[in-house]
């Protein structure tokens, strides 16, 4: 994780990324893996990778409002508008301290 938010800081988003996949790699549990690989996946515009990354993320963290925050940006990037409102609304939810998972699809 360390090396991929040194590359991070110097600008070098793809080498970033190589080390966050490294890092869930290593630990399929690290959700701040997770979250840093998939933002920086829509940076580099792989938004297909992105989306399943974060849903990835939502998977370990069902409650968590920047996860559904992330997939809600990676979907709107890769124009599926409905999907990317309904993830907004699952951050707000979130935000409030409810259960994202008990609305919507």
């Amino acid at each position: 994780m360390e090396e991929g938010h040194l590359a991070l800081a110097m600008g070098e988003m793809e080498l970033a990324a190589e080390h966050y996949r490294k890092a869930t790699q290593i630990d399929p549990d690290c959700a701040d893996g997770w979250q840093s690989l998939g933002m920086a996946l829509v940076k580099l515009e792989k938004l297909d990778e992105a989306i399943l990354t974060l849903e990835r993320l939502i998977q370990l963290r069902p409650k968590d409002q920047l996860a559904y925050s992330s997939l809600s940006l990676a979907l709107g990037r890769a124009g599926k508008i409905k999907e990317a409102e309904e993830m907004a609304a699952k951050a707000k939810v979130a935000g409030w301290g409810g259960d994202p998972t008990k609305i919507g699809g």
